[in-house]
């Protein structure tokens, strides 16, 4: 019996050691591995802004994580640029990743308007593209987005005739620049400055024996064109066309949405029934004319198809026979007014949108009637919002 006791205790110590070993392997192939990943990584971890230039200067391509040490989507977000590192040469794109909860870092993150956490922005040749990446957070939709940015160019035409043509198919803005040669100063920053309105405006340069180097904006039927007039340098460039490629009255879609409500400011809405550019173009100058001065400062003015915001109209006693119609929803509070009313009187948009402002400004509790676009803003189960985060350091 003690024979056989001995020769268990031994079969069970052996069983044990083996256990301990396999875990041992497991444990050195995780470190390993875990090393391996470190190693070829490219994202670089700026302690301040000066080593964030550092890194980021003469890249074509650099991808800026803004996020903070205590946010558990940032640490996420930041597993995925490692991977996605690796697809890319620092050559070609370079990857940095920035702790906003530093103070090193905080100026520069206040800079860039950094208010949740985890932002991911892009910089083309040195210019800041105008919106951050809100897609899906994988490998493949930020590869794709990265992909599509590296591959930017401008269409170089010599043909002056395909003007008219560029006129007739475009349903976008575009601008036109007009060069002597592709390796001019001013062709260059038009190219750097387009990157960071690709999304928003369509870019052509026409290159042949001109008289002088011209731009030109084609918008739309209710602005029509404007042609640059200031100094051919990157700043006022950038400057003209940001103002040119951003529509006094733009679309908003769900897809969008979450980009126009985040800045926070009272949307004046006009609610169209579908494909409607007539409405929307006359409601484009109404705006020019009366109120461009509250614009981006007091006021977003957006068109949306009612038939997708259903519920919205409801809310407001309205129905997809009433449109168009014309509300400013300041998230407090939210007043509408008919289309026809607006256009018939002179100064009548204006004062319907000082006369909301101020009774919202005046409210001491928001209305019963809750905003459906506030629940379009950022949502907490996909990022922490800088105060929150700063209360907790």
């Amino acid at each position: 019996s003690s024979g056989i006791n001995a020769e268990y205790g031994t079969h069970k110590l052996s069983r044990v050691i083996v256990m301990l070993f396999l875990l041992l392997v497991a444990a050195l192939q995780y470190c390993l591995a875990f090393l391996a990943v470190h190693e070829h990584t490219q994202v670089g971890k700026p302690g301040n802004t000066g080593e964030l230039l550092s890194q980021i200067q003469d890249k074509e391509i650099a991808v800026l994580m803004y996020g903070a040490r205590k946010c558990r989507h940032s640490h996420r977000l930041e597993h995925i640029i490692n991977e996605l590192s690796r697809f890319y040469d620092k050559r070609s794109a370079t990857f940095v990743s920035l702790d906003c909860s530093r103070a090193e870092l905080a100026d520069h993150c206040r800079s860039q308007h950094i208010r949740k956490y985890p932002t991911l922005r892009f910089v083309y040749l040195g210019v800041y593209l105008k919106t951050e990446y809100r897609g899906e957070r994988r490998v493949e939709p930020i590869k794709e987005f990265i992909d599509e940015l590296i591959d930017h160019d401008i269409p170089v035409l010599s043909d002056i005739s395909k003007l008219e043509e560029i006129r007739t198919d475009q349903n976008h803005r575009c601008v036109m620049g007009f060069f002597t040669s592709t390796n001019s100063d001013e062709f260059r920053a038009f190219k750097k400055v387009s990157g960071a309105f690709h999304k928003q405006c369509y870019f052509y340069a026409f290159v042949n024996e001109v008289q002088s180097v011209a731009l030109i904006a084609i918008r739309d039927a209710a602005l029509g064109d404007d042609v640059f007039s200031g100094q051919l340098e990157m700043m006022s460039i950038y400057t003209w066309i940001r103002d040119n490629c951003r529509p006094l009255v733009t679309e908003m879609t769900f897809e969008n949405a979450e980009e126009v409500v985040e800045a926070n400011l009272p949307l004046l809405i006009l609610y169209r029934n579908g494909t409607d550019p007539d409405t929307v173009n006359n409601f484009t100058r109404l705006v020019n004319q009366e109120i461009r001065d509250l614009l981006g400062a007091q006021i977003l003015s957006v068109h949306v198809d009612g038939n997708m915001f259903k519920h919205a109209l409801k809310i407001a006693n309205k129905s997809v026979e009433s449109m168009p119609v014309v509300q400013l929803d300041t998230f407090k509070m939210f007043k509408t007014i008919g289309y026809e009313d607006v256009l018939k009187e002179s100064g009548m948009l204006r004062k319907f949108v000082l006369d909301t402002l101020d009774d919202s400004k005046n409210m001491e509790v928001a209305s019963n009637k809750k905003s459906i676009f506030e629940r379009l803003k950022p949502s907490k189960s996909r990022y922490s919002f800088s105060a929150k985060v700063h209360d907790e350091l």
